[in-house]
């Protein structure tokens, strides 16, 4: 938790700190990150936690949100769509697909 700031940093932005109060500058991070370009690429996202959830709210985590998450299907979907190496309708098709093979993998376990 100490490494909060650290961490977010190293994550190129992507991990969003579980305890926001550790990274009191998170808002600046956003607005001038020397990697991204242009620096303030990532300003937009200074609320984000004002506005975002967890996968699967409001219910529960499970294992096919885990390995959802975990193999980066919402992420990969979205970057495909803002970088222009997908139609936004084509990501959005790609990760239905990905999804509903994690869902009927848990499903077919008995853990969804």
């Amino acid at each position: 938790m100490g490494q909060s700031r650290e961490a977010f940093q190293a994550s190129e932005s992507y991990n969003f700190p579980a305890f926001p109060e550790q990274v009191k500058d998170l808002s600046a991070l956003l607005a001038k990150d020397p990697r991204a370009t242009p620096p303030d690429k990532y300003a937009v996202l200074s609320g984000a936690l004002e506005w975002m959830t967890n996968l699967g709210a409001p219910g529960h985590a499970n294992a096919a949100l885990d390995d959802a998450y975990g193999t980066w299907v919402v992420n990969t979907m979205f970057a495909r769509a803002a970088t222009g190496a997908d139609t936004a309708e084509n990501a959005v098709a790609q990760a239905d697909r990905k999804l509903r093979q994690i869902w009927s993998k848990w499903q077919a376990r008995g853990l969804v």
